[in-house]
């Protein structure tokens, strides 16, 4: 399956003399998912958290139905959890790129430390922003739904096995992000769909892995 990041046809945002691409200003549905997923939470204790019903926050997370408070009142609050999203809208054909969600790098730094995943991929985050099943995800993998899951959390995995899902996922359009540093390489921030359109700030790398790469 290869993401098309072409998401809600939405304008938001401000637009300067000349120019066709602004920050996103709303979060694509799969920026949300993957936000949730990167945080840990069900959509019924998220639900919870913020006092909305989790039908509202589902809107969110599929693009039909949500309002500009719910969605603006989740965006609030994965920002203040340390959470940045990522994308531009072209405002002449309303076009999303690049759209994801990664951790700032002052939250990284509390939970860098107690990181459960290989190099810098989170596969659950990957799995949230392209909105598939653990079962189908396994099946493009040639994995088994377990793996998967063991993969997901840090647990009993092998090289073999990271490696068909990290290339599932490369191949289907996603990058895993990651910040650079002196004492663990690279440390993963979060996913996003693959972009020539938008670029990543500057620190930001995409597909780099700590300690072993695919060939």
């Amino acid at each position: 399956m290869i993401i098309r990041d072409t998401g809600p046809r939405e304008r938001s945002g401000t637009r300067e003399p000349g120019s066709v691409a602004s920050p996103i200003a709303y979060a694509h549905p799969g920026a949300f998912r993957a936000a949730r997923a990167m945080v840990g939470l069900t959509q019924t204790q998220l639900a919870a958290c913020l006092g909305m019903s989790r039908r509202s926050l589902a809107a969110c997370e599929t693009g039909a139905g949500a309002t500009l408070k719910t969605i603006a009142a989740l965006r609030d609050y994965y920002e203040r959890s340390g959470i940045e999203f990522l994308g531009t809208v072209n405002l002449t054909t309303n076009e999303v790129h690049g759209s994801g969600a990664c951790w700032k790098l002052a939250a990284l730094w509390c939970r860098c430390a107690s990181s459960l995943f290989p190099g810098d991929a989170n596969f659950s985050a990957a799995r949230a922003l392209l909105g598939l099943e653990e079962r189908e995800v396994a099946r493009g993998a040639g994995l088994t739904p377990r793996q998967i899951g063991n993969l997901e959390s840090g647990r009993s995995f092998t090289r073999k096995g990271y490696d068909r899902l990290r290339g599932f996922f490369e191949d289907s359009g996603v990058e895993f992000l990651s910040f650079r540093t002196s004492v663990r390489d690279y440390i993963g921030l979060g996913v996003r769909v693959a972009s020539k359109e938008a670029r990543l700030r500057p620190g930001l790398w995409a597909n780099r892995e700590a300690g072993w790469r695919r060939s």
